[in-house]
């Protein structure tokens, strides 16, 4: 990695995580992450570049991926595409997943190329990406679901 890159990376990383987690991400040792991190700070001081909110959001992005979460893209029920985290809808309690599951379904469902969205997609273009990935949801909802239900009642699972 480039030494710009680096402390980029460091400086707002260091924001969400600690300088010891960041150190064995980069292999780097913690006082070089440190004095990447200060380097970078000295040129937002010096208004040599300046504070960036959406470069902090694209690390943050970056170290969830990293980390296992997944990225979805759901719809609400007014047909709108959104993305949200595995993490999050984990988080929801079960009557808020199962509204989310609802809508998502039937969308899913009734979407005019919904019978496309089943099979494989072809080698290339594919321009139902996003109900593809609206169809992972509904499964990954299902699928928290169904691991509550056999929490709560062991007996069905």
């Amino acid at each position: 990695m480039e030494d710009d890159y680096v402390e980029e990376a460091c400086f707002y990383l260091s924001e969400i995580k600690s300088t010891e987690e960041i150190s064995k991400e980069f292999s780097l040792t913690p006082s070089q992450v440190k004095s990447a991190i200060d380097s970078y700070q000295k040129k937002i001081d010096t208004k040599q570049i300046s504070y960036d909110v959406e470069t902090k959001q694209f690390w943050a992005q970056i170290n969830q991926e990293s980390t296992g979460d997944e990225k979805i893209t759901l719809v609400d029920d007014k047909g709108r595409y959104y993305h949200g985290w595995k993490t999050e809808i984990e988080k929801l309690d079960t009557a808020a997943l199962v509204e989310l599951l609802v809508i998502n379904k039937k969308y899913s469902d009734r979407h005019p190329l919904s019978e496309f969205s089943k099979t494989q997609p072809v080698v290339g273009y594919d321009p139902i990406i996003p109900l593809r990935n609206i169809r992972k949801t509904v499964l990954l909802i299902d699928k928290i679901l169904q691991s509550r239900e056999n929490e709560i009642d062991p007996t069905t699972g």
